[in-house]
């Protein structure tokens, strides 16, 4: 949910030590370092983004915004983030995975993970994404089962557009052999959405769901960027009523995921063209 506008700000004076770091690190500068304590300046109420930088630099935990306050956060340390070594590995091992185990993962998991993706940045702070979230085999069987009959419809009416005449090639595996191109056998997918009037929808979606890939990968789980299923949502309008994306929200992409049926040894081999710029 977008929570800019109100900032319904407030500092604990118990606690408030008039560091001024909230009023420094303010990005829209609404902030004041009042007589007392610092305060939203006059005039100023209604042009907080909601970003909590100031509930989150705060070093005594004194200030409350939109609502939300210092206490509820989990507690950001350095001394819990993993090494720069670790992360390397991490992103430099990542797969798309296309080989799952006919599983289902924990709910709680997934729902854990959507909350991390729900972190993610935006443009402007809109936030607002939606996660559709399909976490349960028997629901994804039933899913794809209706997104390959609706491809399947195109095909024999020729109604499929110019560009996209290999899905006949995807549909024709599914309906001859049960070979599952499409979705190729995950048990669970989300499909992020944004509303059109974000200011960068399409940003928004893809860096959360970058998000979700990377902490999905840290609980052992495998995920498949699929455009196909992205395009599938265009071709078969339907789908997005069965995902609960609503009229005024653009699908953004789509992940497959599941606990993998797959084991890679070692990270692939990829050079940066980096080029260095000096003025």
């Amino acid at each position: 949910m977008n929570i800019s506008g109100s900032s319904q700000f407030s500092v604990d004076p118990q606690r408030c030590i008039r560091c001024g770091e909230c009023v420094n690190d303010c990005p829209v500068n609404i902030l004041v370092l009042g007589d007392v304590l610092p305060q939203v300046a006059e005039g100023n109420e209604g042009d907080c983004i909601g970003c909590q930088h100031c509930l989150s630099i705060c070093p005594a935990g004194a200030v409350s915004v939109c609502g939300l306050h210092a206490d509820d956060s989990v507690e950001y340390s350095g001394a819990a983030l993993p090494s720069l070594a670790a992360v390397e590995a991490l992103l430099k091992g990542r797969r798309s995975v296309r080989r799952y185990l006919d599983e289902n993962v924990d709910p709680a998991l997934i729902r854990r993970l959507v909350q991390v993706a729900a972190y993610a940045p935006s443009g402007r702070n809109d936030r607002g994404l939606c996660f559709s979230l399909i976490d349960e085999r028997e629901t994804m069987d039933r899913f794809r089962k209706r997104a390959l009959e609706g491809l399947g419809n195109l095909v024999e009416n020729n109604a499929l557009p110019t560009g996209y005449e290999f899905f006949g090639d995807i549909v024709n595996g599914w309906s001859t052999y049960q070979v599952d191109v499409l979705f190729r056998w995950a048990p669970h997918l989300v499909v992020v959405s944004a509303p059109e009037s974000n200011s960068s929808p399409e940003p928004d979606g893809i860096i959360a769901l970058s998000h979700f890939e990377t902490a999905a990968s840290c609980a052992g789980l495998g995920t498949l960027w699929n455009g196909f299923v992205k395009i599938t949502l265009t071709l078969v309008p339907e789908l997005r009523t069965m995902l609960n994306i609503d009229d005024d929200y653009r699908p953004v992409f789509a992940m497959c995921f599941g606990k993998p049926d797959v084991e890679y040894a070692r990270c692939p081999q990829y050079v940066a063209d980096i080029r260095t710029v000096r003025c």
